[in-house]
Order: C-alpha cells, then sequence, then structure tokens
C-alpha cells in the first residue's frame, strides 16, 4: 500500500505504481511553481503601482497575494493535468495496440471506446500531498567592505554567489533581521534558534535586530546595511563596529511594512541616528523636482555625511552636543520651528519613542497626505536594558 493511502484513508482498491507516483510528484511540482508564480508577478505589480498612488492595505495586500498564489497554482495545475492525461492516454493507448498485435494472423485490435484514466480516478487531492516545503529564514553573505560613514556609524557591503538565494522586495523600507552570535560559542550559521533556545541560557542566545537594506545589486551580488556602532559586546551594534571583510552575515528574507508613494508636493524628514538610512534611501528615492527639508539628528558636528538628494530638500544637520541618544529635543524642537508648509505634505519621521510622540503631536493638524506619509517608532530608549 502507498505511503498517500496508508495515511489518507484512500482505501486498499488501489497501489500507486512507479510511473503514477512519478506523476504525482510532477502535478505536485506544477501547482507549488504556480503558486509561486503567481504569487510572483501579483507582488511585482503590486510595487509597480506603488508610486501611482494607487494601494492596498496589509489585508487586502495579503488577500489579493492569497489569491493570486492559488489562482496561479490552479492554472499551473490545469495544465499539467492536460499535458499528462494527454501523454498517459497515448502511451496507453499504444501499449493496448502492441501487446493485441501479436499474431499476425488475428484482425487488428479496435481501440478501446472506454479509456482507463488513472490519473482522475486514482489521484488524491494534491492540497493533501506532503509535498517538500522549505523555507529560507536565514542567508549567509560574506562580508566583502566596510566604509566608515563617521565615528558612529558604519556600512557594511556583503556579497554571495546569487546572495545566497536573498531576493529583494524593492519597497523603499525594505528591512531584515541581522543575527549575531556569541563566536565564543563556535556556532555555525544558519542558526536553529529553536533548537538552540533549548540548551542555551537566554543570554547566550544569538542577537538580532532590524536594519534597512541601503542598496542591492544583484549583477554584482552585493548589498549594504548602514549600522550604528552601539552597546556592549555581543550586541549587533558592538559587532558592526568591529566587523571585517572575510566576516560572514546572517541576515533573514526581505522585510517591509510600508507602501509609501512619493507623491507629496512637500516633503518633511526627520529621523535620528538609527533612522537616518531609511531616511537616507528615501531622499535618494525622491524625484529631482521634489522640494522640502530634512532634519537629521546627530551626535555632533563631526558626525555629518554625504548624503544623497534632491537640490530642492534641505538637509540641516542637528547636533545633540553631549546629550545621550534618546534624551534630545532637537528634532521636535526643530520642526515646531518650522513654517506650516503649503499644499499635500508628506512627512516621513522614524527616531526613538519619545520623539516620534512629540513629532505625532506636531503634525496633527498638518492635513497630511496619508499616501505619501509615515511616522514610526525605531527604537525605544531603556536605560537599565542592554541596546542590541
Amino acid at each position: 500500500m502507498s505511503k498517500h493511502h496508508k495515511h489518507r484513508g484512500y482505501g486498499a482498491q488501489f497501489s500507486a505504481s512507479p510511473k503514477e507516483g512519478l506523476v504525482l510528484e510532477v502535478l505536485a511540482m506544477a501547482e507549488k511553481a504556480g503558486a509561486k508564480a503567481g504569487y510572483a508577478a501579483a507582488k511585482e505589480e503590486l510595487y509597480r503601482t506603488i508610486g501611482s498612488g494607487q494601494f492596498l492595505n496589509e489585508q487586502e495586500t495579503d488577500e489579493l497575494l492569497a489569491a493570486a498564489q492559488r489562482a496561479g497554482s490552479a492554472a499551473a495545475l490545469v495544465a499539467a493535468r492536460k499535458v499528462l492525461d494527454k501523454t498517459l492516454r497515448t502511451s496507453f493507448a499504444h501499449h493496448h495496440h502492441a501487446s493485441g498485435s501479436s499474431s499476425p494472423t488475428m484482425p487488428p485490435a479496435l481501440p478501446p471506446t472506454v479509456t482507463e484514466e488513472p490519473l482522475t480516478k486514482y489521484s488524491p487531492a494534491l492540497g493533501l500531498l506532503d509535498t517538500p516545503r522549505t523555507k529560507v529564514e536565514q542567508h549567509i553573505l560574506t562580508i566583502t567592505r566596510v566604509e566608515r560613514l563617521n565615528d558612529q556609524m558604519v556600512r557594511l557591503i556583503a556579497s554571495a554567489p546569487n546572495l545566497d538565494g536573498y531576493r529583494s522586495n524593492a519597497a523603499l523600507d525594505e528591512y531584515v533581521k541581522v543575527v549575531v552570535a556569541d563566536p565564543a560559542l563556535g556556532l555555525v550559521p544558519p542558526y536553529d534558534l529553536r533548537a538552540l533556545r533549548h540548551r542555551l541560557p537566554r543570554e547566550q542566545m544569538p542577537r538580532s535586530k532590524s536594519y534597512t537594506i541601503r542598496w542591492v545589486d544583484p549583477t554584482l551580488n552585493e548589498l549594504a546595511i548602514d549600522f550604528v556602532i552601539h552597546g556592549s559586546p555581543g550586541t549587533v551594534g558592538h559587532w558592526a563596529g568591529n566587523a571585517q571583510p572575510g566576516d560572514p552575515i546572517v541576515i533573514s528574507p526581505a522585510r517591509s511594512k510600508s507602501s509609501l508613494s512619493l507623491t507629496a508636493s512637500y516633503y518633511v524628514l526627520a529621523a535620528d541616528e538609527a533612522g537616518l538610512p531609511a531616511i537616507a534611501k528615501i531622499l535618494e528615492a525622491l524625484p529631482s523636482s521634489a522640494s522640502g527639508v530634512a532634519l537629521l539628528e546627530v551626535a555632533d558636528e563631526n558626525a555629518m555625511f554625504d548624503v544623497k538628494h534632491p537640490e530642492g530638500v534641505v538637509l540641516r544637520w542637528l547636533p545633540r552636543d553631549q546629550v545621550p541618544a534618546g534624551k534630545s529635543n532637537v528634532l521636535p524642537v526643530a520642526l515646531q520651528a518650522l513654517p506650516l508648509p503649503a499644499g499635500q505634505v508628506g512627512v516621513i519621521a522614524h527616531a526613538e519613542r519619545s520623539t516620534i510622540k512629540a513629532i505625532h503631536r506636531i503634525t496633527e493638524y498638518w492635513h497630511l497626505n496619508k499616501h505619501a506619509s509615515h511616522i514610526s517608532s525605531y527604537w525605544t530608549l531603556r536605560e537599565n536594558r542592554l541596546h542590541s
């Protein structure tokens, strides 16, 4: 008895032959490939419409992608069934004719009036098959270059053949989880975090933190991530400050949270060091005709570095001057002092939680372009806890 009938309850009247097993395997592969193609096509079209002002909320996006996945799966399955069904019917008729023509004195056998179709009669629903589904949780790249942006920030450029399977989602807020393990433990990536939780104390577990993907070059198989250098040994920020070419870097698949459309007539951008990579990426993506102001909080005047931006967007660097990160009010003060912008205003702000709350209060009555605005907390000051 085949394993499908032993575990799925289809009865003992049929035992799958090697050929039929191959057919089921081919159909399962076609269904899986169709689902993947449908999902990818829908996702690509969604990203293509980001800048046109058309958008869906998260639930609508998930429902659309799921529907596209099902449609692609069904279309691929129908096409594969037609091809295989025709192949099987032709092979059956040919075999029947060959076996019936062994005696030259007998008239040729008539073609069978009913053709057995084992594919339709015996195969269980494809959704019930134990089709292997592998999900990549971690991509392992090698650091090839280290660029010091200032005393507090570093850019790590990493590479791998085919980026170890990493695929950019092309979102403006594309980010990944960077996973760092204590080298003293001798752990080899990819890390089985579930298994490690059972045998390592919490303080020895690999640390992870979200970081913006600054750019991806699929031709050179390279990507770049900017890090703020801070924290104690074992934290991601400390690791980034000591990373060298040749070191591995472990990242999650691409993620994103917002669907910004860069359609506002005037932009107000604000960030501290943690949000600066995301704001810098948006500045580079703005159309050359864009106008606005970018308020960038940094530790001191020596922390400024080159950021590409449209000529119509003014960069204002706001040094904290000895005030610890998370305790400064330079961003809200600068924002409050701005003249109320006219027209469709887009506000994009990423900073510490208390700062973001203040920004929300200031911009509450600005009549923002909701599609071109995104104000979010990137971290929370916890003085009694280590920053990762």
